[in-house]
């Protein structure tokens, strides 16, 4: 009996004991949570306090670029550039430099002064107005997507970005500022959105699902996708992809998908989108 008391009394202990370290690890923790999140503010307090900093002693303010997506004209847009010269000498040359898609050949442009010492530039660009397309490929071994490839994803940005400095001369002096860059990729989506269509290939059967994406409140949205076999050249069916019921428009995803088609020799796939403007867009998929 003795030696049962004594046990019970010890496992009482080291229970006790177990207990009071996972208070201590757990108060630990939780110190270290909170100091790691105040060198993480303070860290980004810095920081902003430094590009403050910089932003004042320097000869220029950075430049801020505004798109008017009210006012585009066949596919025509206007972007403004507004910034501030600090020091600003009389009869100074104020010009803005621009490079449009990944082009190393800069367009120089004078910039106009609305007040004193504030500038402004409009720049005008042509975009599609289209859907940005990826297109993945599966099967049981492996999934490929056209989208992964990263140069094909640095040259998709560039070709969707534009870079611009400011130069100010006066007598044989010319100031330069730093380089900046602007995408317009979202621009070019908030109409059309995103289409992600996936092809699952099988032995003798294709799968595929298709899911677009709005980006912005007013995009048009996929109302209909049909899938054209075709082949090689010559059409030979059409198959309308079916919706899901629980995916309305304002959800700002649309899940379409078409199952158990037949995989033949020469095959080629091709799915067409009819959007709620009217608009219809095809792409090569398989």
């Amino acid at each position: 009996m003795i030696a049962l008391a004594v046990s019970l009394i010890l496992n009482v202990l080291l229970l006790s004991k177990m207990s009071w370290l996972e208070e201590q690890v757990n108060f630990i923790t939780s110190q270290q949570h909170e100091i790691t999140s105040r060198i993480g503010d303070q860290a980004h307090h810095v920081y902003n306090t430094l590009e403050e900093f910089k932003n004042e002693q320097s000869w220029i303010s950075g430049i801020t670029m505004e798109i008017d997506k009210h006012d585009i004209r066949d596919s025509e847009v206007y972007a403004t550039f507004n910034w501030q010269v600090k020091e600003l000498k009389k009869e100074s040359d104020v010009v803005f430099h621009y490079a449009l898609g990944g082009s190393k050949d800069y367009i120089a442009v004078p910039a106009e002064e609305v007040q004193n010492g504030f500038f402004q530039v409009k720049v005008p660009f042509i975009f599609d107005k289209e859907p940005q397309w990826h297109v993945g490929h599966s099967t049981s071994e492996a999934y490929h997507s056209e989208s992964v490839s990263e140069e094909a994803f640095i040259d998709g940005e560039y070709q969707d970005a534009i870079e611009f400095y400011i130069t100010v001369s006066y007598d044989d002096v010319v100031k330069s500022s730093n380089t900046q860059m602007e995408y317009l990729g979202e621009l070019k989506t908030s109409y059309y959105g995103i289409i992600q269509t996936d092809v699952h290939v099988f032995k003798s059967k294709v799968d595929i699902t298709l899911i677009n994406y709005q980006v912005g409140g007013n995009a048009a949205y996929v109302e209909k996708a049909y899938l054209l076999k075709y082949k090689t050249n010559t059409l030979i069916g059409e198959e309308e992809l079916q919706m899901a019921d629980e995916n309305p428009p304002e959800y700002g995803e649309r899940f379409f998908h078409l199952n158990q088609i037949d995989k033949y020799e020469d095959i080629r796939l091709v799915i067409k989108v009819i959007y709620s403007n009217g608009e219809t867009f095809e792409k090569e998929i398989y």
